[in-house]
């Protein structure tokens, strides 16, 4: 029995192919070995209910805030509330949240500014001069971690480090009576 004559032509470009689909083939393992092992996965994002995601943050004034170190030697809930120097509301409710903080010592009130420029974010910070710590969030950090779709909007931490409420929109000192702290 003779041997089929093959086209010369032909086998090179099957080789091509087979060689193209092996190489995507290995990239998509590669990928999807990357996802299962967590290099892929996303950074962790505040929801209520579960542990609050690392928040570390340096006050303009140059105090230092880190939520873990704070839950680890049993401080306080925390009150994370994030503003920007252009957002109206947030100026609204920065005298609200001095009173606030000043009221209620047992409570750590954090403003930090999000989406906004460093240095309109310290001007806004000078001229409102509040009682609790406001930082800026260098590297987009604490925007990605605690996501919010309209500003200001406000985290309610436990003295545990888990996030117990969310609130959108303006604190007013009646929507600040409202919430519920476990102190």
């Amino acid at each position: 029995m003779t041997q089929p004559e093959v086209d010369s032509e032909v086998m090179p470009h099957r080789a091509g192919l087979s060689g193209g689909l092996l190489t995507v083939i290995f990239i998509v393992a590669i990928a999807v070995g990357v996802f299962v092992s967590g290099l892929g996965r996303a950074p962790a994002r505040a929801e209520v209910g579960n542990t609050a995601p690392p928040l570390e943050v340096t006050g303009f004034d140059g105090t230092r805030f880190d939520l873990g170190a704070h839950v680890d030697a049993g401080g306080g809930p925390v009150l994370l509330n994030l503003w920007a120097s252009w957002c109206e509301p947030c100026r609204r409710e920065f005298p609200a949240l001095s009173e606030f903080a000043d009221a209620h010592p047992e409570v750590t009130v954090v403003g930090v500014a999000v989406r906004d420029q460093f240095a309109d974010a310290r001007a806004f910070a000078f001229e409102m001069q509040p009682s609790f710590l406001v930082a800026f969030d260098d590297g987009d950090t604490v925007n990605e971690a605690y996501p919010v779709f309209s500003l200001p909007g406000s985290f309610v931490i436990d003295r545990n480090g888990v996030v117990v409420d969310f609130v959108i929109g303006e604190l007013t000192p009646a929507r600040l009576a409202a919430i519920e702290f476990d102190t």
